[in-house]
């Protein structure tokens, strides 16, 4: 915002940035298996896109020109802070003084160099599981399946597909917001609420909904103040509530949703089966595990 792009560009930006990053679709993969993993990447995309549309219609110019002055204040008081005007306060020579980091040329060596990247993503999201893994065994353990299947309708016939859907949705959103579990230790969180009963759009929308958590809206607060922190909320959940809506009646017609719903880890049948998820972790498995050693070994020679 502050080098000139528009609130629909800042906010596209945060939605892909948070939502569609590489380490999240390898827990996702790990945890809650392909469907959730195509789940994510088409809700992020329909995020993507109806947020910047609603934001682009909706969201208030008074609002959008105050939270912009205000980020113009936080810059001058935090000096030398993550989102200070560099740019535009220092001189060209300084600027110039700063060598950018060359691109590796050709494929193999840029694989070399994002294998490093992998390594360390790999390393820093640990922290991240392990709340998440946490939060949701206590969860649990504390709370009995009753509870899950009358808040989620797990076992409602009465009401249709689409109104309980959209319940589990809302749900999803509000569980997020007061959780205080981001990142991708929301994907072990949202495992946690498939197997209490939630609807699949009800996990695609928790996990999409890591931008509407009270830390997040702190830094929207703090940022661009009180109003647009609002505005932010509620764009933002109803474009959430929209794109996983979507996807959730959409996987539904195509039969893709999986067949664990409601179904304790110690539940399911432990069977093998050749198809195309054996397929695909057959293949991924190792690839991650051979490309995560090997940017182990790259990032140790770089230091």
């Amino acid at each position: 915002l502050v080098k000139g792009a528009t609130w629909p560009n800042a906010v596209a930006f945060m939605v892909a940035s948070t939502n569609l990053v590489f380490e999240i679709f390898i827990v996702i993969v790990s945890v809650l298996g392909w469907s959730f993993f195509g789940g994510e990447i088409i809700g992020g995309v329909l995020f993507i896109v109806i947020s910047a549309w609603l934001i682009a219609r909706f969201y208030p110019a008074r609002i959008a020109q105050d939270a912009k002055d205000h980020l113009v204040r936080q810059n001058k008081q935090h000096g030398d802070g993550d989102m200070h005007m560099a740019g535009h306060e220092q001189s060209g020579l300084q600027q110039k003084d700063v060598k950018e980091p060359e691109t590796p040329k050709g494929f193999g060596n840029k694989l070399k160099l994002a294998s490093g990247h992998f390594y360390m993503d790999v390393m820093m999201v640990g922290k991240d599981i392990l709340v998440g893994v946490v939060a949701a065994s206590v969860i649990m353990a504390v709370v009995p399946a009753g509870f899950w299947n009358a808040l989620f309708l797990t076992n409602n016939h009465v009401l249709p597909h689409f109104l309980i859907v959209l319940w589990d949705i809302v749900i999803g959103v509000l569980v997020a917001i007061f959780s205080f579990v981001c990142s991708v230790g929301n994907i072990v969180m949202g495992a946690a609420l498939w197997h209490g009963g939630i609807s699949f759009g009800g996990v695609i929308a928790y996990i999409l909904a890591d931008l509407v958590t009270i830390p997040m809206l702190a830094v929207y607060k703090d940022y661009f103040g009180k109003k647009s922190m609002f505005a932010l909320l509620a764009l933002l959940s109803l474009s959430i509530v929209i794109a996983a809506l979507s996807v959730d009646l959409g996987f539904h017609l195509l039969g893709l949703i999986p067949q664990t719903h409601g179904k304790q880890p110690m539940e399911m049948a432990h069977t093998f089966e050749w198809n195309y998820k054996t397929l695909l972790n057959l293949f991924f498995i190792p690839v991650s595990v051979i490309y995560f050693f090997y940017g182990k070994k790259q990032s140790g020679m770089k230091m």
